[in-house]
């Protein structure tokens, strides 16, 4: 028996829109895919003023806005010196509220071919807008760190130098391509030691480069 047109219709509709919802689900996000401009890039990787901290209202990581401002304690004198066990948490607590978080951004839109530190031509217009990024928004800055990273597939061994083949590569490209001094670029390659998706090691997004600004 044959089928109704409107029911052939209604098998073919139901196909497309079955394909559609798989391949799109595969496919990457267009947040994922957009390609940072030189200014997101700038921006990311400007270092937080060190002004800002406690007094600014905005707190450094472990530390109370406040907290080293009662006007009840400052200027009083103590009769005996601190003992080794309060200089100690002194010293602790000064260290970690003058920390300064680093500056870093991951690039999704920097790719490679399978196992290889070969950099994909769709690579170039990132790579472009970091150089540049470098060269002029954070020419003041004096050292980043380029950090390669894979997902868990394969050996650890193997990964870590795969990753650190890819940073090498990134750092070629800007240095040759887009005239970065070498100098202010470090590499590492971290393999699957660090993974963006921790609950799932293999997935997509733990394949990526990280540039992190170590000094300004």
């Amino acid at each position: 028996m044959e089928v109704p047109v409107s029911g052939k219709s209604g098998i073919i509709v139901g196909i497309v829109s079955y394909l559609a919802l798989t391949f799109g689900a595969m496919l990457p996000s267009a947040a994922e895919t957009a390609v940072p401009s030189e200014q997101d890039i700038g921006q990311a990787l400007r270092p937080v003023p060190k002004g800002l901290g406690v007094h600014q209202g905005l707190p450094t990581l472990g530390t109370v806005p406040g907290a080293n401002e009662n006007p009840n304690v400052r200027g009083a004198s103590v009769s005996s010196p601190p003992s080794k066990h309060k200089r100690a948490a002194a010293d602790a607590t000064t260290s970690q509220a003058s920390a300064q978080p680093r500056s870093a951004i991951t690039f999704n839109t920097i790719q490679f071919k399978f196992a290889s530190a070969q950099l994909t031509p769709e690579s170039s217009e990132t790579l472009r807008n970091l150089g540049n990024a470098l060269n002029h928004e954070l020419a003041d800055q004096k050292a980043f760190l380029i950090e390669g990273h894979t997902d868990a597939a394969g050996s650890v061994p193997v990964n870590t130098a795969l990753s650190r083949r890819r940073a090498q590569a990134v750092k070629d490209y800007l240095v040759e391509e887009v005239g970065v001094s070498g100098s202010r670029l470090q590499v590492m390659g971290k393999g699957s030691s660090d993974p963006a998706n921790p609950a799932d090691p293999y997935a997509a997004e733990n394949r990526r480069v990280v540039v992190v600004n170590i000094g300004s």
